[in-house]
């Protein structure tokens, strides 16, 4: 599994296994076949097409983009917006979408950044885009 770290200055188009540890500034493309593992960040647009995946433990300040056949999991921070979800996107408890916290229970709380992590935190199905994104089970 190739590692990138540092700033990318460029936009991260990304075709095979992945950890990203440093910032993507432009944005990054997953495609069909690729996955990232997003330790760092992505400072644009998040874009995952049919076929790609993304485990976001680090930080997305841009939109995200989620195509038919992809598959996000997120255990970290979405500062952005969900502008398309037509794949399938879950988030871990202790997550932040948007400024809420997904708690243990399966619902949306304020965060609490003093609130220790999981070791096995339960994982729900988050349904919906921009505003009106929710955690459906």
């Amino acid at each position: 599994m190739k590692k990138l770290s540092g700033a990318v200055s460029h936009p991260l188009v990304v075709e095979e296994p992945l950890v990203l540890t440093g910032t993507a500034l432009r944005g990054a493309l997953v495609c069909d076949g690729g996955s990232l593992d997003l330790r760092g960040a992505v400072a644009d647009k998040l874009t995952i097409e049919p076929g790609g995946y993304v485990l976001l433990s680090g930080t997305c300040t841009g939109s995200i983009v989620v195509h038919p056949g992809a598959l996000l999991e997120i255990s970290g921070t979405v500062t952005g917006q969900i502008s398309r979800n037509d794949g399938e996107v879950w988030a871990m408890a202790g997550a932040t979408i948007g400024g809420r916290m997904v708690g243990s229970g399966g619902f949306f709380v304020e965060p609490d950044p003093s609130a220790p992590r999981a070791v096995d935190p339960p994982r729900f199905r988050i349904a919906g885009q921009g505003t009106l994104v929710d955690v459906v089970s």
